[in-house]
């Protein structure tokens, strides 16, 4: 006692929902197929090469650099009157040849009771003629000692951050020497990072 129009829609409907089901069997492998971490290729670091200290024996100091730096120790004493070239045997050179960025660091011996300003002052007069200073200085510290930073152009194509500190009975002179060519937001961000890995060893 059926209707006759029963049969045939159920039919359909039992085909609908067995259509419906193989698509959902067949869709579940294509998503399986993905390995979860090939949609996150970027999240994977890479360990950075760890820094090195280098030590200058003659001047009683040690800074923290990348490895990319390299050092030449001075072989001879500075006597604290003029700045020379980079390279001279009287500083301590740091260089990186990737940037081209060289840091120099020198020590003399200063009158007793010298100031930091003068000695500051001291060292804008010993800077090469080609070198122009700039007339103000803003504090910081070196090695937890009070110091003065400054900056100066050099015409043969430098940027250069420069910092003058005492220690003891011995005027500091700091500068980081950068191509002109350079970002200079950069040769201060490298430079106060070397400042603030600096320490005193003597």
């Amino acid at each position: 006692m059926h209707p006759t129009g029963a049969f045939p829609l159920a039919l359909v409907t039992i085909a609908a929902a067995a259509a419906a089901g193989c698509g959902s069997s067949q869709r579940k492998p294509a998503a399986q197929e993905t390995p979860p971490t090939a949609t996150h290729p970027a999240t994977r670091k890479q360990p950075g090469a760890p820094p090195q200290k280098f030590i200058s024996r003659r001047y009683g100091f040690r800074v923290t650099l990348t490895k990319e730096w390299s050092e030449t120790d001075a072989v001879t004493a500075w006597n604290g009157h003029k700045l020379q070239g980079l390279g001279s045997a009287a500083f301590a050179d740091f260089t990186d040849p990737a940037t081209g960025r060289t840091l120099v660091a020198a020590a003399a011996e200063v009158p007793q009771g010298m100031s930091l300003p003068a000695w500051r002052a001291a060292m804008v007069r010993a800077a090469p003629p080609i070198s122009s200073e700039s007339s103000s200085a803003r504090r910081t510290t070196l090695g937890g000692e009070p110091a003065l930073a400054w900056t100066s152009t050099a015409s043969d194509g430098y940027h250069v951050h420069k910092l003058a500190a005492l220690h003891g009975t011995r005027g500091y002179m700091i500068f980081l020497a950068s191509p002109t060519a350079d970002d200079d937001a950069k040769n201060r961000s490298s430079f106060e990072s070397i400042r603030r890995s600096f320490r005193f060893t003597g």
